[in-house]
């Protein structure tokens, strides 16, 4: 499903397999936000839309994402006439997540990133990821940014489910960082992904990140143990060992 539209920013996205499915079946998109195309495509959706100055630059674009989508396996394909269409075609994308209630009463969101360039590897990992750990992965995502926002489905009344939850979402994380990508896209770090900033960066970035942020808040009052993990090298007393030259090299 391709959204061309007049007075929106630039933007992508995608809707994926459970999602799409069930967006079909939802209440409140069903016979509405449906039947402008909102579940265009068998494996998932994407959309595009631009301000005015950029619309015939983009008529070309859209032509060849359709083909595109078209080739992959689309059922429809369709642009958007005019603000209204554009609207009902962002309701299906913004609602997705409550309908994921239908298949299971609790999810884990995550919000990793990797490159576009990744996107086609880290969905083919993410259904692995999925298989590995016997859960269900849904996923509403920013096709534009690489901003995956993965729904990891448990049921909360079954311990182990979410133990497997948990440990497909490191997973994800850790496959996330190794494309090149980074542990969160726009939700922020908080409690939850603190301990995974390790894998993405050097010990002496995040002493460089405690050091900055004790100059702001040298009390410690604020969101404590919150962003930075509990790490050695988020210290005073860390200092980062200094760089060996090679023996034989010329400086």
């Amino acid at each position: 499903m391709l959204h061309l539209g007049r007075s929106a920013p630039l933007a992508a996205a995608g809707i994926v397999r459970d999602v799409t499915s069930l967006a079909r079946r939802h209440p409140a998109i069903r016979g509405r936000a449906a039947e402008h195309g909102v579940v265009g495509a068998r494996i998932g959706a994407l959309r595009a839309h631009a301000p005015g100055d950029r619309l015939l630059q983009l008529v070309d674009e859209s032509e060849r994402a359709a083909q595109i989508c078209w080739e992959r396996g689309a059922l429809e394909v369709r642009v958007a006439r005019d603000d209204a269409e554009r609207a009902l075609l962002w309701k299906g994308r913004k609602e997705a997540a409550g309908a994921v209630g239908r298949l299971a009463p609790t999810y884990l969101l995550q919000d990793a990133v990797v490159p576009r360039s990744k996107l086609p590897t880290i969905m083919r990992e993410l259904i692995a990821i999925g298989a590995r750990h016997r859960v269900r992965i849904a996923n509403v995502f920013h096709a534009g940014d690489g901003n995956l926002h993965p729904l990891i489905l448990y049921d909360d009344r079954d311990p182990e489910e979410l133990e497997r939850a948990k440990a497909a979402n490191e997973e994800l994380l850790n496959a996330c960082i190794a494309m090149g990508g980074t542990v969160t896209g726009e939700h922020g770090v908080g409690l939850d992904k603190a301990k995974n900033l390790p894998l993405q960066y050097a010990d002496a970035d995040l002493n460089f990140m405690y050091r900055l942020r004790r100059a702001f808040d040298p009390e410690t009052i604020m969101n404590p143990g919150k962003v930075l993990p509990s790490h050695p090298a988020c210290g005073e007393g860390f200092r980062p060992a200094r760089p060996r030259v090679p023996d034989g090299a010329w400086i």
